[in-house]
């Protein structure tokens, strides 16, 4: 009996430690302690700088919403979707935002919970449970995919000049890599390998921390050159140094401010922007003109994971709508001898 009553309250002792831990976590302990304790990814990878200003982002976000020292384990569901209501009327940022953004705040905050779940002190894990475990993360039900004409890409490349002279490469680069703009901008001339004609993306600035080297195109490598001309610069120099380069301590030029230049262009070339979309639009576009190139190779080419993940950036357009809407099977010829090649005989 006596010895029940030691492991019984020391059962106790132990809930009442892990419970005070709980009731010690508040919304800004923990994404200060997640974006200075977590900065690892699960294969011991870094996260990138702007990914956790991104999480910093969303957790003054919850703050503003439910305070700075609200308690974690205090949270339910139904107050998690009173924020989610509160933020797409337009709280926090002033302005209402789609499901995407809504989707991206509740990642980030299910990722910093997961972490809390599994970080020990003492021998217990900071929270042993959370709001959004059981919680439905909204999905976008017809989400905005803009593509880029060929003709509104060259109206561009043409303004871009007088926006400023880094503009010009930029597109090219997105127009002819299919790259992310955070990867473009990234870019240093030892990556770009001229003899080889290939381009190094490294993993650091690789959404998916994969480094990828892949041939680029012969006309793209010209310009390119052209463009190493008139800026002269060799081994680990930025393409595209930030122009106030004491402010931004030598780092590469923004993504803000690679979005004011393209926008200044679609203004100057009084061309019509696409609501929705900026530079990703590039990317789709170069997805979907490649739409009739084995996926493998288009995903490796373009730094997808998957073939999964590319199908979501290839959109329908009006000539391969056109194609299949035309197509007739010519008559007498079973449709698996369509596909079969040439050389290969029929089995069975």
């Amino acid at each position: 009996m006596p010895g029940r009553a030691i492991t019984a309250f020391e059962t106790a002792h132990q809930r009442l430690r892990r419970d005070r831990a709980a009731l010690s976590l508040t919304l800004k302990m923990l994404f200060d302690r997640y974006t200075t304790e977590g900065r690892h990814l699960p294969d011991g990878t870094l996260k990138t700088e702007r990914y956790l200003e991104h999480v910093r982002q969303t957790g003054r976000y919850l703050e503003q919403f439910f305070g700075r020292r609200q308690l974690v384990s205090e949270l339910t569901p139904d107050r998690v979707h009173d924020y989610v209501v509160w933020r797409r009327d337009g709280g926090a940022a002033g302005r209402r935002v789609g499901a995407n953004t809504i989707r991206r705040d509740l990642g980030m905050f299910k990722a910093a919970l997961n972490w809390a779940c599994q970080t020990y002190e003492g021998g217990h894990p900071l929270l042993t449970r959370h709001a959004l475990e059981k919680v439905r993360i909204p999905t976008e039900k017809d989400p905005k995919r803009p593509l880029l004409d060929l003709e509104s890409i060259r109206a561009l490349i043409a303004v871009a000049p007088t926006v400023h002279p880094l503009l010009r490469p930029m597109i090219l680069l997105a127009w002819r890599t299919g790259r992310r703009l955070s990867a473009i901008l990234a870019l240093r001339w030892d990556d770009v390998d001229f003899e080889k004609g290939t381009i190094r993306w490294r993993a650091e600035h690789d959404k998916i921390r994969q480094t990828w080297v892949v041939p680029a195109r012969r006309d793209l490598l010209k310009d390119l050159r052209r463009f190493r001309a008139e800026r002269p610069g060799i081994g680990s120099v930025l393409l595209f140094p930030h122009p106030q380069r004491r402010q931004h301590r030598g780092g590469p030029a923004t993504r803000h401010l690679a979005a004011y230049w393209l926008k200044e262009a679609f203004e100057r070339g009084r061309i019509v922007k696409p609501k929705g979309g900026l530079w990703h639009m590039f990317r789709r576009a170069w997805a979907t003109e490649r739409k009739d190139l084995p996926l493998k190779d288009v995903a490796a080419a373009g730094g997808w994971r998957d073939t999964s993940t590319l199908l979501r950036y290839q959109q329908p357009d009006e000539e391969t709508l056109r194609a299949v809407v035309e197509f007739d099977r010519p008559c007498g010829r079973a449709w698996f001898e369509l596909r079969r090649p040439p050389d290969r005989k029929p089995t069975g």
